[in-house]
């Protein structure tokens, strides 16, 4: 049962109190608001439950992304829902105690004040003068928020310690370095860890008194000695680890979780050798997290890890992997972001389990190939083999060091809005608004290289203000909390005795996310060659053109429709989308550099803004009409790649991959091809894995079932489609968001 608005607005007050009386230290003042947020957030177990662990927020408290939610930082650090807070008031007015009232109106004056979010607005207007969440006069160009998303911690330790090693490990260092009062705040979180275990034991136990002599009342005791025994020992199961592992996950909001396989096989291994589990019984374990996955709903991160490089045990891991993928099988929803990371060699057992499963529709594994990243990676990171097999994707595909670093994407930049400000100085012809410097007029662009240097122009300013917001987003909530939970199992940070934002993190990593790369490089293509190479038209009388949407001017478009395109294996179109591609990773590498992070790179992936900020965008040099989506990710312009499925592969594979974290190709097939050459689509995938392709979302889903679908939506409620670096139900979606979709080419047999 969720608590009342007026049971959270009483809660928000006593929260309140334990914030400011423990405002000496950041440390002990986190360990003590965590500890109180615990005890209430916490929702209790309900009949289906086999797993222990959900929580309902209240208006304020910590987090570093509360329920995934980071809408102008809503969920970083300390955070305030102003609104529905207001919005409570006003609904219990009749309720509240003139004395509460006051205390509440009080309360919301401070925290419209020391929310972390507005500090870092502060501390970013210092320097720029205006807000980058607000800061921009149009839709469409670019954004910005803060929170402190996709970290991907040490689970191995955790199954390998459990909470008392941990403290032990928290006293042998206290007594190497000193003690402090972030050593005690990891211990104070550590038992709060341990009340929360504590809690859903006597729940389970309570659940169980009330079941009779049945399954369910099994399940319960089950559960409750599997809480009971985790406050103190490693887990020795694989209930105890799964039970673990959620536990800590849901008490601070993490949203991705790592290499399950590897952390968690070696005891499911070791419970079905000893005949203590079945496979059967496995499986629904993972349902049983799976359904906790659902309620949080967090279809943009939920991401889990198996199979790839440099797994502790691999093959009790690949038993694992194959059970998790059955599990997805049978889940059928949007969560969680399964991935498997294929290497040349694996357990080809694992790899057709994953065909398999993919053929049904499930979207699900997402393929990532480790002969292509793992080098990458140890070169883009600047890290060792070692560090680098320990890559995961996260969120929307955007790369961390499980265990070693942060690296939250909390930017996007607009590609294709960039070339329309250089073509019109700086105005954005879709608002009428100015946005970018001025670049200079069309007259000026006498050659394609200063055409093409003005849209790196407009690019350059947005790109280094962000990587500031980036190091302040970090700095701000290292300096307003140890961020325990994060600190406690991310290497370094407890040997050296420092919060991770406070030089406890091995590497301080962030990531900008890229939209519209195709779609400004295939509009460059066609103009260099319309414009400048066959001189076809002006510069002036194209952009005349595109400002009038093509209106009258088919022929003008066919040109453009006809010039070439990426997703062909054309190397004329192809070599531009990586020159483009490569240019936007130096500037933002270089102004990561400058800001004071240890890297900052560009991730090409797409959560629906490729339609969405299309939608804002004047028509375009590749013949895309006004407001049209632009290409998804790493993906062709809609309907561009007409030479088949191995020339978009072949395409795909021609990025620098040194240059990236994280890329998106979304490839469709019908079932009948899965059907019928399903050995021939697993031989053309794996090519393009082990020869420079980073990895593959595929979507078996016949055009026919999408058209049906917008048509009769309560025919089609379990069609699942991949956006692009997340999967969700398609008649969920905005209609625009369906349209594009729908657009992009389908292959078939």
């Amino acid at each position: 049962m969720s608590r009342t608005d007026l049971q959270k607005l009483r809660e928000a007050l006593e929260f309140t109190r334990v914030y400011q009386e423990n405002s000496d230290d950041i440390c002990l003042r986190e360990a003590r608001c965590l500890d109180y947020q615990l005890k209430h957030i916490l929702a209790p177990l309900d009949e289906e439950d086999g797993i222990a662990g959900r929580y309902d927020h209240g208006f304020l408290g910590f987090s570093s992304q509360a329920g995934g939610y980071s809408a102008l930082g809503a969920g970083y650090t300390y955070y305030f829902k102003d609104f529905e807070f207001t919005a409570a008031m006003q609904n219990c007015a009749g309720e509240l105690t003139a004395a509460e009232n006051y205390a509440l109106q009080t309360a919301q004056m401070f925290w419209r004040e020391e929310n972390t979010a507005r500090k870092l607005d502060l501390a970013f207007a210092h320097r720029y003068g205006y807000v980058p969440a607000k800061g921009y006069p149009a839709p469409g160009v670019a954004n910005c928020d803060c929170r402190v998303a996709g970290t991907n911690l040490d689970f191995h330790k955790l199954m390998a310690l459990g909470f008392d090693g941990l403290d032990r490990e928290i006293d042998q260092k206290a007594a190497e370095n000193g003690p402090s009062a972030f050593y005690e705040a990891l211990k104070l979180w550590i038992e709060s860890l341990r009340g929360a275990c504590e809690q859903y034991r006597r729940q389970a136990l309570e659940r169980a008194a009330h079941s009779g002599a049945s399954p369910v009342r099994k399940r319960f005791l089950a559960l409750a000695e599997a809480l009971e025994h985790i406050q103190h020992q490693p887990p020795q199961s694989f209930l105890e680890g799964v039970q673990l592992m959620w536990i800590y996950s849901v008490s601070c909001d993490l949203m991705n979780y790592g290499r399950m396989d590897d952390y968690l096989g070696a005891l499911y291994a070791a419970d079905l050798d000893a005949g203590r589990l079945t496979e059967e019984e496995g499986v629904q374990i993972i349902l049983y997290l799976y359904k906790h996955f659902r309620e949080i709903n967090k279809i943009h991160d939920c991401r889990v890890i198996i199979g790839g490089m440099g797994r502790q045990h691999p093959a009790e891991a690949d038993r694992l992997a194959i059970a998790i993928m059955e599990a997805t099988r049978r889940f059928r929803e949007a969560v969680p972001q399964l991935t498997l990371r294929y290497y040349t060699g694996m357990s080809e057992d694992v790899f057709q389990k994953a065909m398999e499963v993919n053929a049904e529709g499930v979207t699900f594994p997402i393929l990532y190939s480790d002969d292509t990243n793992v080098p990458a990676v140890e070169r883009v990171y600047g890290v060792s083999r070692e560090e680098a097999e320990q890559y995961v994707p996260f969120g929307c595909g955007e790369y961390v060091l499980a265990g070693y670093s942060v690296g939250t994407p909390n930017n996007g930049v607009n590609a294709l809005k960039a070339l329309d400000l250089a073509l019109h100085n700086g105005t954005d012809s879709y608002h009428q608004v100015l946005c970018g410097p001025a670049t200079g007029e069309l007259a000026q662009f006498d050659t394609f290289e200063k055409l093409y240097g003005a849209v790196l122009a407009q690019l350059q300013p947005v790109m280094e203000q962000f990587a500031v917001h980036k190091y302040l987003n970090y700095q701000v909530a290292g300096e307003n909390a140890p961020y325990l939970h994060l600190s406690l199992l991310l290497n370094d940070c407890v040997e050296r005795g420092l919060p991770v934002f406070q030089g406890g993190v091995r590497y301080l990593n962030a990531s900008s996310e890229t939209f519209g790369v195709i779609s400004c490089a295939d509009s460059l293509t066609a103009i260099r060659k319309l414009v400048y190479e066959e001189k076809r038209l002006t510069l002036e009388e194209l952009v005349q053109v595109l400002d009038q949407d093509f209106e009258g001017r088919e022929d003008v478009r066919k040109l453009c429709l006809d010039a070439p395109k990426y997703g062909n294996d054309n190397d004329e179109a192809d070599s531009m989308a990586q020159r483009l591609f490569n240019d936007m990773a130096d500037i933002t590498s270089q102004a990561g550099q400058e800001a004071g992070l240890y890297r900052y790179n560009i991730v090409s992936v797409n959560n629906s803004m490729s339609a969405e900020w299309g939608n804002f965008c004047s028509a375009s040099a590749c013949g895309r009409k006004k407001g049209a989506p632009m290409a998804n990710a790493n993906g062709p312009s809609l309907g561009a790649d007409k030479c088949g499925v191995t020339a978009l592969l072949n395409s795909m594979s021609k990025f620098d991959n040194t240059k990236h974290v994280g890329v998106i190709n979304n490839v469709r097939f019908t079932k009948e091809l899965f059907t019928q050459a399903g050995d021939q689509v697993a031989a053309v995938l794996k090519a393009f894995l082990q020869n420079g392709g980073v990895q593959a979302n595929l979507c078996v889903v016949g055009r026919e079932d999408l058209e049906n679908a917008m048509v009769h939506p309560e025919n089609y409620q379990n069609l699942m489609v991949r956006i692009g670096g997340f999967s969700a139900r398609f008649v969920t979606l905005n209609p625009v968001v369906q349209r594009e979709i729908l657009e992009r080419t389908t292959y078939d047999a």
